[in-house]
Parts: structure tokens; sequence; C-alpha cells
């Protein structure tokens, strides 16, 4: 340990005044940037700061601007150039081509408006107030029209992913991004020798027919490749990385931007992968772990930290920018409020949604400045606006999506398939779950039941299947009902949580039944339980602590928190409450005020009875009888109905043992 620590010390040079020499080996260069992938993330959450931030503050810390560990050599360079494309070809695979179809004309309005009026301000503010030259001023025009959908996954949560205003705003960044990497081309293409005139003619006709051959010949390739390599997965992601990368060295060669061409091979190959395979999680899980950090540590290695203390001149352009960036995209969000009759909440949400600047602002200053288009100053400025945009946007489309939900009707959703897994550790203990497993499954018998087992060694998949079904069938007598619906599922991994997520996934189940114990180890409140990890994913949880058989419990009592009926799984969490082995006319639900009893009550099956109560602030005593069924929910921090005081008095209930027999239900969401 003592040598390790003194060659790490020699290598370092480390003095009072930072390091002499930075990192030169490839496998120690390689050490510290995995070492700040796998740790910034879990330092700066301590602070709500989101991980693209902390890989860019790591990269200033880090870079020859701040202690001067790393250089900014060629081997991150090529891995930052990869992540570059690798964000442009996700943004283009993550947009949705059929919400564009839906509404044409909203997405046509919007588009243009988020296009034009922040564009116009950009403009106007680069030209006159900074007085930069003409391309660089283009360039931070275009960087204001663009913006990236950084807080979509809020909406999907909460289950307004298909209003009226998130499609506009989908369907909008379509074509304001179109148009925005379109006239990179051009300014790009403006610092070429020769007629301009010329040169712009040439380049719109190559870029068209550049455009046609990716949208037509990709998919078509696509879709031979997948049908004839039908079982190697590696291949199918290096197919995918070989398509993006011939694209973005196609669109090299006609003159253009290669993010460009990582763009369009995104939406040439949208519909060719489905958004819950296992393609796509390979796409985001290499992405994520590599490329995309170590471009973002790159760019971080670019920012001169020292301007920040040596004049007023950064401050008053970051300041600039920051206000205008905001600006341009509220005026947009409240131009197309006026004109496609939006409320006050769809037009926040709309500005929320696109008032973001991230992947492709940051892929347009990139390429300004290493083409000297524009300098250092507004290059920092933009990384400012990047950081800043990001953490308001998510906040803004949080308050404006809770806000929709409460105020809208979804109830016309569409309602999606419902698949039940039950994790299995001790089969000869599975009774209960199976028996709720059961229950759940008769409301809807189109489905298998999934039962996962999840091993730590390399047993014998065929064996560890025969062996539960055996215990199955000797200790459930639930079983035999099941018999035809069940499919047992075996999986090798280190971690359980991580194996039943996985599966979760690749099954697309919606909602997971498991046993649970409130006692934990002292590594389990240091690292988390099972249960903690199942709570960061989206399904439906049924978490079950108690050892009695159903039917035996005198009665159910189910404490409903405020806002619980706006949740999208609310109708499948209380049909599955109410089918339940239980004693008739012994369901109780405990609710927060009127609204809520109307809507349980809507819920409720005709020929089910029930009562209610009504519960406000304090705890209901009853929660304290150990001979009923509590049944308690814990919610989400993204969920519509979240509360701090919900979760802290079922936390308390839970570890004060107070709570006895109890059902734990963490609602889920669209994934």
């Amino acid at each position: 340990m003592a040598q390790t620590l003194f060659v790490l010390y020699n290598s370092f040079s480390i003095d009072f005044g930072g390091f002499n020499h930075p990192v030169q080996e490839p496998l120690t260069i390689f050490l510290v940037l995995i070492g700040i992938i796998l740790l910034s993330p879990f330092l700066f959450r301590l602070i709500k700061i989101p991980d693209i931030a902390s890989f860019i503050i790591m990269g200033v810390l880090v870079g020859p601007y701040g202690f001067h560990i790393l250089d900014r050599d060629a081997s991150i360079e090529l891995l930052g150039t990869i992540g570059l494309l690798y964000i442009m070809f996700t943004a283009g695979l993550e947009l949705n081509l059929e919400k564009l179809q839906a509404k044409p004309k909203n997405s046509v309005v919007f588009g243009l408006a988020t296009f034009i009026i922040p564009f116009i301000l950009g403009f106007v503010v680069s030209k006159y107030l900074l007085q930069l030259e003409n391309h660089a001023t283009i360039l931070v025009a275009i960087m204001f029209s663009t913006h990236t959908l950084v807080a979509y996954p809020i909406v999907r949560k909460l289950g307004v992913n298909r209003d009226i205003s998130v499609l506009t705003a989908v369907g909008g960044t379509i074509i304001t991004d179109t148009l925005v990497l379109l006239i990179l081309s051009i300014v790009i293409q403006d610092f070429q020798e020769g007629s301009v005139g010329l040169k712009l003619i040439k380049l719109i006709v190559f870029f068209v027919l550049y455009t046609l051959v990716i949208l037509y010949t990709f998919p078509k390739i696509a879709q031979w490749f997948f049908k004839y390599i039908k079982r190697d997965r590696p291949v199918h992601y290096l197919f995918l990385l070989f398509m993006v990368c011939l694209s973005s060295f196609m669109a090299g060669q006609i003159g253009s931007e290669p993010i460009i061409g990582a763009f369009l091979a995104g939406l040439a190959l949208n519909k060719s992968i489905p958004r819950n395979s296992l393609l796509m999680h390979h796409v985001d899980f290499v992405g994520n772990v590599l490329f995309i950090p170590v471009f973002l540590i790159g760019i971080g290695m670019l920012i001169q930290v020292k301007l920040l203390f040596t004049g007023s001149y950064l401050w008053f352009v970051t300041i600039i920018l920051v206000l205008a960036a905001f600006t341009g995209k509220w005026l947009a969000a409240w131009l197309a409020k006026k004109i496609l009759k939006f409320n006050a909440t769809r037009r926040r949400l709309l500005f929320g949604l696109t008032c973001s600047h991230a992947a492709a602002t940051i892929a347009i200053i990139l390429v300004g400045y290493e083409k000297q288009l524009i300098d250092i100053n507004v290059f920092n400025a933009t990384i400012f606006i990047i950081l800043i945009s990001s953490l308001t946007a998510t906040i803004i489309t949080e308050r404006s999506a809770k806000k929709l939900v409460l105020d809208t009707n979804f109830d016309d959703e569409p309602i999606h398939q419902e698949r039940i897994l039950v994790p299995i550790a001790n089969p000869s203990t599975m009774a209960n779950l199976l028996l709720v497993a059961n229950a759940f499954h008769k409301l809807n018998q189109s489905e298998p039941v999934y039962l996962i087992n999840i091993l730590n060694e390399n047993k014998s998949t065929q064996e560890n299947i025969r062996k539960v079904r055996d215990a199955l069938e000797i200790n459930i007598a639930e079983f035999n009902n099941l018999n035809e619906n069940l499919k047992v599922i075996t999986r090798i991994d280190l971690n359980i949580a991580s194996g039943i997520i996985r599966a979760a996934k690749e099954y697309m189940i919606s909602d997971i039944v498991f046993g649970w114990s409130e006692k934990t180890t002292t590594s389990q409140r240091i690292f988390g339980t099972v249960f903690d990890h199942l709570f960061s994913s989206t399904q439906t949880l049924y978490a079950l602590k108690f050892s009695e058989v159903l039917y035996n419990f005198p009665k159910f009592v189910v404490y409903v928190p405020e806002n619980l009926e706006y949740e999208p799984s609310i109708a499948s969490i209380i049909s599955k409450i109410c089918s339940l082995p239980q004693p008739a006319d012994k369901l109780i639900f405990y609710v927060k005020n009127e609204s809520c009893r109307l809507k349980i009550s809507a819920l409720i099956p005709k020929k089910k009875k029930y009562a209610v109560s009504y519960f406000f602030d304090s705890v209901p005593e009853s929660i304290c009888n150990s001979s009923q069924m509590n049944i308690l929910f814990l919610l989400r921090k993204q969920s519509v109905s979240y509360h701090t005081k919900n979760n802290v008095w079922v936390h308390k209930a839970i570890e004060s043992n107070q709570t006895g027999h109890c059902i734990i239900v963490v609602p889920g969401f669209d994934s």
C-alpha cells in the first residue's frame, strides 16, 4: 500500500503550487478519468448538482486551468469527439417523430417561433451589445434557438407526456434543431475560399441529397441487419456505432459538420430501435458510462477559471447571454400560447421544457471555439448558460407539470399492459407473495406472472427453475391456479436489486411484488436495501411485511395521501387492493379530502363494500392495531402526490414498528 502511494505521489509530482507535470502515462490517465466518472456523481448529488454539471466542474479542476492533473491530449479529444457525436445521435434517437405527426400545426408554429424569436434576440445582443463579428454573432444566435428536452423524463413520469403542450414542445424541437444544424453548416462553409454563393448552393444540394440518402437507406440497412443477425447483441451495438460514425464521416465529406451526421443517423434509426429494448439499454449504458462523461470533462478542461477573477467582462457577457437566452424562449412560449390558445400552466410547461440548453448548444459552441469563431469569454459564458438553464428547466417543468396534472383530467389515457414480477429468495416462504400475485393476476389473465430468482453463482438455469417449481408445488396451494400462467426467470447477478430491475426492463414489468423486512444491517444503512434500490425504479411496488394468511386479518385499512388520486397508476393500484383476499365489509380507506374520496369511490368495483374515514395531519390511532392489515404509501419525489410529511410519518411508523403487518405501496409511472 505504501509503495502504491509513493508511486502515485511521484507520478503526480505534487507540491503546494499544484501539479508541476500532468499525468502522461496512458494507464494513469484512464485511471483518473474512470475515478472521476465513478465518484463525482455521488459527491455532487449530495449538494443537488446534476451529473452533467459535476463532470464539467471536475474537468475544470483536473484540467490545465485548474490543478493541471491532466492535459487535454489526443486520447481525451478522441473519446470526447465520440462523446459529442454520441450526444447528437441519442438526441435524434430519442425524438418521437410520431408526435410531430400528431400535432403538425402546433409543431410548425412553435418550432418556427422558438427558432426565430431567440435567433433575432441573440443576433441583436451579440451584434450590438457584445459587438461580436458576423460569424460569432450567428453562432450565438443559433445557440439561443436550439434547446434540449432535459426535463422531458419529468413529464413522462408524471403521466402528462401526451398533453398537447408536451407534444408541441417535442415536435417544435425537431424543427428548430434541424434548422439550427443546417445554419451551422452554412456558417462554417462561409469560411472556405471561393464564391460564397456557389459554395452555399453546392452545400444545400449536397446536404439535401445526403439527408435523403441517410433517412432512406439507414432504416432499410438496419432492418436487414437486425433480421439476419439476430442473436449477437454486441454486434448489434457495434453496428449502430459504425452507422453513426459513417453518417458523421459522410457529413464531413460534403462540407458539413460531423455532429449533423450523427443527429441524422439518430433520426433515421429512430424507429428501428425499440425504446425499452436491451439494445437501447446498451446505447444508454455505454454513452453515459464512458463517452459522454469524458466529453463533458474535456469541456471543463477548456474553461479558464482565472478569467472569473481577473475582471468584470466575463460576468457582463454571462449575465447578458443568460438573460437573453431565457427571454427568447419565454417569448416563444408566450407567442405559442396566444396563437395555439394554451392556458398559463401549459405555457409555463412549454417554457420549462424548451428553456434548457445542453446537447446541441455544447456542440455548436465547441465547433465555434475550435474554429476560433468565438473567444474564451463567450465559451465560458455558454457553459454557465448550460448549467443554469438545465437546473431552471427541471424546476419549472416539475412545478408546471404537477399543476397541470391537478388541473386536468387524464382519464382518457391509454392503459398500458400490466405485468407482475415476483422476486423469490426462499421458495419455501413465498406463499403470501404468490397469493397476492395470484389475486392481482385474476384482474388480467392475458399475461403470465413472472417469478425471478437471482443467483450470484453460475448454477444451471434449468436446474434452478426445476428446484423453484418443486418448492412451489410443495409449499403453495395457489400454484395450481397459476401453473399455466407462470414464468420462472433465473438471473445471475452479484446485486439482487440490479438483477430485478434489469429483468423488469426486459420484460416490461409494471408491478413488482416482494417480501420485505424493516431490519437492516450496517452495510444496508450505508449502501441501501433492495427496497431502496427498487424505489429508484419506475414500477409500482408492493412490499409485503406479514407472515399470516391474508384471510385471517379482520380488516384492511388503507391510508391514502393527499393528491394520490392524480397518480397515473392510481386506477391499477385501487383495483389491486380491492382484489386482495379480505373479509367482507372490512375494507376501510382513510382519505385527506372530499376530492380524493370521490375519485377513490369511483375506482372501487360497484359490488365491493368499503368504508371511508378522514385523517389530516396526525397519524390515525388505528395504525397501531397489530391485528389489522395496514396499507401505506411511500411516494417518489417526482410523483404528483409527493409530500415530505407523508413519507416522514410512514417512515416513523415503520421504524417504531407501529404498523405491525403492512403492505407498502409505491406508485409507479411510465418509464
